[in-house]
């Protein structure tokens, strides 16, 4: 039996299921990182002016732009047959939950349902002030108030979406397989994602090419390469 067989057995017989992905399963469909990589978004510009609520309100118009640029360019690509293999996956299980630190929305687009956005998305734009919702329009003014508008996703020195670490851990610590896709495992507090479906019990698959730095334990399978080829031969063997 291979390792791909034993996690293809582990799914099968999962009733209860969690995935946890990361910038390595958008990166397959070519969606910069923004840590890693040649391409890494980090690289191009600097984090403080960007990422950071008070170096986004000082640097405009240019890091309202720069997200408009992000969000075309998510439009562009494409889901990679890792993100179809995970949307099959909650078809055959009676609990599932994905929950994923991109912003791309590709797992949607891919037919996902179930989906927890830890870090937000680039879909629509937010008033800094009142909140409304927008569009990518040319100037980052919010119609309704005047106020700055900004990307809705998670920036540093920001805290997660009101409830969701609280409901990614709930279903973690409550599943019987956990699989960690595309994602070092390392950033707090998402990190916590894994631990909670460990100390709750759960099997826990890992796919990634790289695994320094990631978990350790007797309930862990280590699947090592890209989810685009991987996950796809999981699940094809779980469900023939």
């Amino acid at each position: 039996m291979t390792i791909q067989d034993s996690a293809a057995e582990l799914l099968r017989d999962a009733r209860r299921v969690v995935v946890f992905t990361g910038a390595g399963v958008s990166a397959e469909s070519g969606v910069p990182t923004f840590r890693s990589a040649a391409n890494a978004l980090w690289r191009e510009v600097d984090v403080r002016n960007f990422a950071y609520p008070d170096g986004y309100r000082r640097n405009q118009p240019e890091a309202w732009r720069w997200y408009a640029e992000r969000a075309a360019k998510a439009i562009e690509v494409v889901p990679n047959a890792g993100h179809y293999a995970i949307a099959e996956i909650e078809q055959h299980v009676d609990a599932f939950l994905l929950v994923t630190q991109n912003i791309d929305s590709l797992h949607q687009r891919a037919g996902s349902k179930n989906v927890l956005e830890l870090h937000g998305n680039l879909r629509a734009p937010r008033c800094f002030d009142c909140g409304a919702r927008s569009s990518w329009i040319a100037d980052p003014i919010c119609e309704q108030c005047g106020g700055l508008l900004r990307p809705d996703v998670v920036m540093f020195e920001e805290d997660l979406p009101e409830g969701a670490m609280e409901r990614a851990g709930a279903a973690a610590e409550a599943c019987d397989v956990l699989i960690s896709v595309g994602t070092s495992n390392l950033v707090w507090p998402a990190t916590e994602v894994p631990r909670y479906a460990i100390r709750g019990g759960a099997q826990v698959i890992i796919v990634n090419p790289d695994m320094e730095g990631q978990p350790i334990g007797r309930r862990i399978t280590y699947l090592v390469g890209a989810s685009g080829e991987i996950l796809p031969e999981v699940v094809s063997l779980a469900w023939p």
